[in-house]
């Protein structure tokens, strides 16, 4: 007998016989190996297999609360109580961490898309709308340094809602204009009665909207803001996460006006713009400018009341900022020693010479005139309280340890004891008094 043998690659071993005329074959199997225990306990072994049926664990950080400062009484429906300013986090120090452990936070003011959770909310919204349109928008860039639009009283004032009104019909008011001769005004002429013909105040909103919506005007603003070190109180802190809102709502406005109303669309409107600068003192100013002071020399008296900041003379030649006011009605106010010394603008201690020199100034330019349309009338309630009511700024050469500043009440009395004889000066000395009493801001 001859035996032979061969293992296949599978493990079975096949065994042919010979025995004269009678062949035989057996497949041999080798014993099978146990299948490992996955019920094993031993750590130092993984499993090799996981059934999908055997959920796996989740780890879920903690939502921590961050910080919160004392809560102030806001007024109800204001933008600080309708937006639950007081659960906001501090504004100082929030920007000092990781964005994702910010949003771990359970009073985050932001969802994961980086959006105000509070506009999702339309009474904070509505509170945001009815705050910010009936602001001037060169009070809110330019806080003091623009304080003429809150000493003038206007027939039609500037403010972010008519700015945001008709963006498109004001484009479409001022190419109307530039293609008719009369309203070309050229070498500095000035031609008040050429308002309403020639849509001066449109002039001014356009130039408005594209300096906020295409030349990053909002980042331009004059905002109050606080480092750690300031130790700001809890008001100028919910003040600063205002001002966040505050440029926020003016941003989505922008979204919605046409990108087409960009002077860069308008290459030929863009060039006419700019042969209306007659002044070869200064430098070039830009395209926005040119339109606000074109604006002031055909009527508008918001345009008019535009000045480049005070008593520094580089911004004077600045090319973004306007001098509506050598155009307008408001030439000797805006041009006078007394604004020029800044006694309007700066919030000064008060001081009788100061304040006679003001109320003398006040006294002339609120008189009749002739021409009605040349007179000015002042918001009396804002000069009181500019003038009577603290903080007041200190000077850097300022005693820090300097006496109580007088109230209005002694400032008045002293100014009475020079015998005053100018009857117009004696009345408005009377009707600050009065009104101060009113207010309470007097003592």
């Amino acid at each position: 007998m001859r035996l032979n043998r061969k293992f296949l690659s599978g493990g079975i071993g096949l065994v042919v016989v010979v025995t004269g005329a009678i062949v035989v074959i057996v497949l041999l199997q080798p014993p099978k190996t146990p299948a490992p225990d996955t019920t094993s306990q031993d750590s130092d072994t993984p499993s090799a297999i996981v059934s999908d049926s055997v959920p796996t664990a989740e780890i879920v950080e903690p939502v921590k609360e961050s910080p919160k400062l004392p809560e102030l009484a806001f007024l109800a429906g204001s933008v600080e109580d309708a937006c639950g300013l007081n659960e906001y986090p501090p504004k100082v120090g929030y920007y000092d961490y990781e964005d994702d452990e910010r949003l771990s936070w359970a009073n985050n003011p932001f969802n994961a898309e980086g959006e105000w959770i509070a506009l999702e909310s339309e009474e904070c919204r509505d509170a945001l709308e009815a705050h910010i349109k009936s602001l001037n928008p060169y009070l809110w860039m330019q806080g003091q340094s623009a304080n003429q639009f809150a000493l003038v009283k206007l027939e039609n004032p500037l403010t972010f809602e008519r700015v945001f009104a008709d963006p498109d019909g004001d484009f479409d008011r001022v190419r109307d204009a530039l293609s008719r001769p009369e309203c070309l005004l050229k070498n500095g002429t000035v031609n008040w009665e050429l308002n309403e013909e020639c849509h001066a105040d449109a002039f001014l909103n356009y130039a408005l909207i594209n300096r906020f919506c295409f030349d990053d005007g909002v980042d331009d603003r004059e905002r109050a803001y606080y480092e750690r070190e300031d130790n700001p109180t809890p008001e100028q802190d919910r003040l600063m996460w205002k001002q966040s809102l505050e440029d926020t709502w003016v941003r989505e406005k922008c979204e919605r006006v046409n990108e087409t109303l960009s002077l860069e669309h308008h290459l030929e409107l863009y060039e006419t713009i700019l042969t209306f600068h007659d002044d070869q003192d200064r430098l070039r100013p830009s395209s926005n400018v040119i339109l606000i002071e074109l604006a002031a020399r055909l009527g508008d008296n918001a345009a008019g009341l535009t000045k480049s900041f005070i008593g520094n003379p580089w911004f004077a030649q600045d090319s973004q900022h306007e001098n509506g006011y050598k155009y307008g009605r408001f030439a000797e106010l805006l041009g006078s020693d007394a604004w020029k010394q800044e006694q309007f603008v700066a919030k000064k201690e008060p001081n009788s010479e100061r304040f006679e020199e003001v109320i003398t100034l006040l006294t002339f330019l609120e008189a009749r005139r002739p021409d009605p349309r040349d007179e000015i009338e002042f918001d009396w309630e804002w000069i009181v309280q500019h003038f009577c009511t603290p903080p007041y700024q200190k000077s850097a050469w300022d005693d820090e340890e300097s006496a109580e500043p007088k109230s209005c009440q002694e400032i008045v009395h002293e100014i009475r004891q020079r015998d005053i004889k100018f009857a117009p000066l004696v009345s408005t000395l009377d009707k600050f008094e009065q009104l101060a009493l009113e207010l309470d801001v007097y003592e």
